[in-house]
């Protein structure tokens, strides 16, 4: 089996990993649709607490229009409320709803649970590989192609 062949594997396997985590949760907090993609904005938000659309789109490396239309989405779904500035009453400030607090601690649960499972599974020189590995792949989708 070579690279290509593995990276698609663990990519299914997390995923159906991570489906089937989610179903459980999800029976305590009740369903919600939520996309990795719209799970990275919300990541995004938590980890800015009351940051702008211009900043967040800048910090997740996407355009302000893309942005735009995903907090729309996760505004009009509940996830997120923006509020205007009390410093710069320009500026608008976005942050999670309680809902949209819920959720993401549900799905970080997620993530925590399968890298828990990988703890478990593996040994300790193991994991230092792992870690070696995923800076790789870090580092190579961050380098910008010319």
């Amino acid at each position: 089996m070579d690279l290509r062949d593995l990276f698609a594997q663990f990519i299914e396997r997390y995923k159906y990993v991570t489906i089937e985590a989610d179903k459980i949760e999800m029976e305590t907090i009740g369903s919600c649709d939520l996309t990795l993609n719209q799970f990275y904005y919300l990541r995004g938000i938590q980890r800015n607490d009351s940051i702008t659309l211009t900043e967040l789109a800048q910090k997740l490396g996407v355009s302000k229009p893309s942005a735009n239309a995903a907090i729309t989405k996760l505004m009009k779904d509940g996830f997120v409320v923006r509020t205007r500035s009390d410093v710069d009453q320009r500026k608008f400030l976005l942050t999670l709803s309680e809902k949209g607090c819920q959720v993401f601690k549900h799905k970080q649960r997620v993530f925590e649970a399968f890298i828990e499972l990988i703890e478990k599974n593996t040994t300790e020189n193991q994991q230092k590989t792992l870690i070696k590995s995923f800076r790789i792949m870090i580092e190579c989708s961050s380098e910008k192609k010319e």
